[in-house]
């Protein structure tokens, strides 16, 4: 035979003579057409409430907000619920970090079963949180001495893992989160620590960083880009309260049945997640799970998990940071190579400009001098350019340009070479490591070779396009600029001289 249930009577004396708050709703009874809330003297005395009037409508405007110490919330959070009114409608309720006129609360539901019916009760005490425990709760029933000493080796383990990850930059953090998880874990004796991280918009989020007790089952894996809505009761509560607690999994509710199901399949049974925040913003949490065994987690826990919390979140906004001037400074640095190509480059032909072959130069003669090797510098001209533009046009006159500019290249492309439009209608070689004589039949071949592909020119004498050509040696004693005048007035008497030709004369041998 089981023990008889009490009566509601019953209950109510024993309530009204506990030292701790309490608020009850009884079921309807003949007397009583719905269930009815009562509060004892003690909660009643802790929440200002009348006595002599409706203890339901006086519990909907009671304000209680979040412990900060606790949870980071944004400061522009949105109101909460009232877990009293949730508690004693039935729902369980499990809270360590709520206030109330400036008072640290502990409120724990539970359901009671009367003569009468199912009765649901709600208690509230104060918390000592200056020891990370509250001796009303006999799963944290530790003595001042243990819990003190305990707290000064943690305090010592944060001040460790504050500067490493406060100091750590670039890559480092990636190690020394890692390290802090380690840490956390086995300082809390917990089964696996991790850190997920949130999509920009709260879509999904990702297992970033994982420590797990040894044979227990790595999910850092399988927990990648896992979607809000596939866990919508997690989202909901961690957005709204900044943490997720849970003591026994057996006992989430239903609107927790897709959580359920895949802690069941992780095989966890406790879980304490603690969200991060930077700049004000959400952008995921910490937390740690107890594998094949249930765990009440204590206000100190959760302290724990949050100061460390604070600390990876601060590395990683560091590591953003860092991450974001890297990209901007490869970026600029990619953009100034742009420019600089652009800077130095023939818009139309694409090949060097006058700028960067006068660059050039000035750095092969510096090298010749050095290594004592051969330079010269020859410059082209199309002959009869202007009668070309005036008869097939503008738009012809540039595609001769990009041809010539194709051709030239595709002649002088050894090691070295550079070949520039310098302006207009001419252009300028860098002959390097050939001797003079023989870069003056280079350019004499070239010639041939634009005469051999006949290129229609029908305002020229010959009927087709040419060009001239001077050219001129670089000596120990010759300037970049008094190279490139030579190789101009060279141009000029190959002009005087009746064009498509070379100019000083090749010799014959």
């Amino acid at each position: 035979m089981g023990r008889p249930l009490p009566n509601a009577v019953h209950l109510l004396s024993v309530l009204d003579a506990l030292p701790i708050a309490v608020f009850y709703s009884l079921p309807a009874s003949e007397t009583q057409a719905a269930p009815m809330v009562q509060a004892n003297q003690t909660a009643i005395e802790l929440f200002n409430l009348l006595d002599d009037g409706d203890i339901g409508s006086q519990l909907e405007h009671l304000d209680f907000t979040i412990d900060r110490e606790l949870v980071s919330l944004p400061r522009e959070a949105a109101p909460l619920m009232s877990p009293l009114i949730a508690g004693l409608n039935g729902e369980p309720i499990e809270r360590r970090d709520l206030i109330f006129n400036g008072i640290p609360l502990n409120i724990q539901s539970s359901t009671v079963h009367l003569k009468e019916g199912v009765g649901f009760v709600v208690t509230v005490q104060p918390r000592d949180h200056r020891l990370f425990h509250h001796q009303g709760q006999l799963a944290d029933l530790l003595t001042s001495e243990i819990s003190l000493r305990d707290l000064i080796s943690f305090d010592k383990l944060i001040s460790e893992l504050s500067t490493k990850l406060i100091n750590a930059q670039g890559d480092e953090a990636e190690r020394h989160i890692q390290q802090a998880l380690a840490a956390l874990g086995e300082f809390c004796q917990s089964d696996r620590t991790y850190v997920f991280l949130f999509e920009y918009d709260m879509s999904a989020m990702s297992n970033t960083h994982e420590w797990v007790r040894e044979g227990i089952t790595s999910h850092i894996d399988d927990l990648q880009n896992v979607p809000s809505d596939g866990l919508p009761w997690f989202f909901e509560r961690i957005q709204k309260e900044g943490l997720f607690v849970i003591h026994d999994t057996s006992s989430i509710p239903v609107a927790g049945v897709a959580e359920k199901a895949e802690f069941d399949r992780e095989d966890i049974r406790s879980m304490l997640c603690v969200a991060m925040y930077a700049a004000n913003e959400m952008i995921g949490f910490v937390g740690c799970d107890m594998v094949a065994r249930e765990r009440h987690w204590s206000e100190a826990d959760i302290r724990r998990f949050k100061l460390v919390g604070e600390m990876i979140a601060n590395a990683i906004q560091s590591q953003r940071f860092y991450q974001s001037l890297h990209t901007s400074q490869q970026q600029l640095i990619a953009a100034n190579d742009a420019l600089r190509e652009l800077a130095l480059r023939d818009g139309l032909t694409g090949l060097a400009n006058r700028r960067q072959f006068s660059e050039r130069l000035n750095e092969e003669i510096s090298r010749s001098r050095r290594q004592n090797f051969a330079l010269s510098v020859a410059m082209f001209d199309i002959d009869y350019f202007r009668k070309y533009n005036d008869h097939y046009g503008l738009q012809a006159g540039d595609g001769l340009l990009r041809r010539i500019a194709d051709i030239l290249q595709s002649h002088f492309r050894r090691h070295g070479e550079l070949v520039s439009r310098y302006d207009g209608a001419r252009y300028t070689v860098l002959i390097p490591h050939v001797e003079y004589p023989l870069a003056k039949k280079r350019v004499g071949s070239f010639l041939q070779l634009l005469e051999e592909l006949a290129i229609e020119h029908k305002e020229s004498p010959h009927g087709r396009v040419s060009m001239s050509a001077g050219i001129s040696q670089v000596t120990e004693n010759l300037s970049a600029e008094e190279a490139i005048t030579e190789a101009e007035n060279n141009l000029g008497r190959a002009k005087l001289d009746g064009r498509n030709q070379v100019y000083p004369l090749i010799e014959n041998n």
